[in-house]
């Protein structure tokens, strides 16, 4: 199946042009069909359907007799190439859970219904409505593009549960009690700037610019797959590379540790046998102060959902926001922004003044 997505224009020349995996040679090295010059986008996605085709061709196709977990390996094998590890080790977890309840249920005869029992059967054994709802993206994308099938199942409906964040009072605490543990640099960082788990353990020394008082975010560190393996990424999205500027204290503190790291490694933040820190032994520790200081265990990364909400109490656009969090603006604003009570209410009263002249007349029999 062709993506027209993958055609691109040249807003140089004006020409349209496309890059296409083609899977693996007989010795296992990588192809890739790249074709430019194309003045017409219609020309280009002609040439992209026949190397798609021709591509296709090569591979087994899937039958509607295979069981929905063959369909779905199979699918997973044909991303492979345009997919990040760590993202195709998510993937492959997710439809694992479903395997149990309608892995092997023959594609043609895998109903909505079926779908939709596994999924309340998985939301009894304590998965939670967001990974249920991943899962269902996942699971119509694999029926969608191998089979040509809409499964028309109902999605799981999103959690009436609100995301724990932190009060601010909560984060003093957090910081009053950490400011004698070996690694305050880089809780004060987590506090101050909501960098992702993964930035904080991907930063070198070479990132921080104590002249400019600037701190730039240019890779991540993420854990692949069951071996736990750890591998260097850049940023989650494009908007992820930024430079920080930082506050002095945060900054004198990054500063002296860059300089005590000396030739030892060239991560700012390792842990005690000099190798950089783990994402997930991150979490882990995070969480274990926290409870040590009387706060609740939420993770690491639910700071960025102080960091937000508070920068935008404090009267900071959506823009500037999403710029320190690394973030698309839209995306911030729907799953970041949590309004507090106090802003509620002088919301209530600010917008009674703009749209009433006077005071409200009395009511009667008052």
């Amino acid at each position: 199946m062709s993506d027209t997505s993958a055609i691109v224009r040249d807003e140089v020349t004006g020409t349209f042009g496309f890059r296409l995996e083609l899977g693996h040679d007989g010795n296992g090295a990588r192809m890739q069909a790249r074709r430019s010059g194309f003045v017409t986008e219609t020309a280009a996605k002609k040439v992209y359907d026949r190397l798609c085709r021709q591509r296709d061709a090569r591979q087994a196709r899937p039958r509607q007799s295979d069981t929905t977990q063959m369909v779905c390996e199979g699918w997973l094998l044909s991303r492979e190439q345009e997919l990040e590890p760590n993202t195709s080790y998510n993937y492959r977890w997710l439809l694992g859970l479903i395997y149990p309840h309608v892995g092997r249920v023959r594609a043609c005869r895998l109903s909505a219904r079926m779908v939709e029992r596994a999924y309340r059967d998985l939301e009894a054994a304590g998965y939670s409505r967001t990974t249920l709802r991943t899962l269902d993206l996942v699971l119509a994308k694999v029926f969608t593009e191998r089979l040509g099938r809409t499964l028309g199942v109902h999605k799981p409906r999103e959690s009436d549960d609100e995301r724990p964040v932190w009060t601010l009072a909560e984060a003093r605490r957090f910081g009053d009690y950490v400011r004698g543990d070996r690694l305050f640099p880089l809780w004060r960082l987590l506090l101050v700037t909501g960098l992702r788990r993964g930035e904080l353990c991907g930063l070198r020394c070479g990132d921080l610019e104590p002249v400019q008082g600037t701190l730039t975010v240019r890779r991540q560190i993420v854990v692949e797959d069951p071996g736990s393996r750890i591998r260097v990424k850049p940023p989650k999205s494009h908007n992820g590379k930024r430079t920080l500027v930082l506050d002095p204290l945060t900054l004198g503190l990054l500063t002296g540790v860059a300089a005590n790291r000396g030739a030892a490694s060239r991560y700012l933040f390792t842990g005690r046998t000099g190798r950089p820190l783990r994402p997930d032994n991150l979490t882990d520790r995070f969480n274990k102060l926290a409870v040590a200081a009387g706060v609740r265990p939420i993770g690491p990364h639910q700071i960025r959902h102080l960091t937000a909400s508070a920068l935008f109490d404090a009267g900071y656009g959506v823009h500037e926001v999403a710029e320190r969090l690394g973030h698309d603006p839209a995306t911030l604003m729907r799953y970041y922004a949590l309004v507090s009570a106090a802003r509620r209410l002088q919301a209530s009263g600010r917008i009674a003044e703009l749209v009433m002249s006077g005071p409200s007349p009395a009511v009667a029999g008052t």
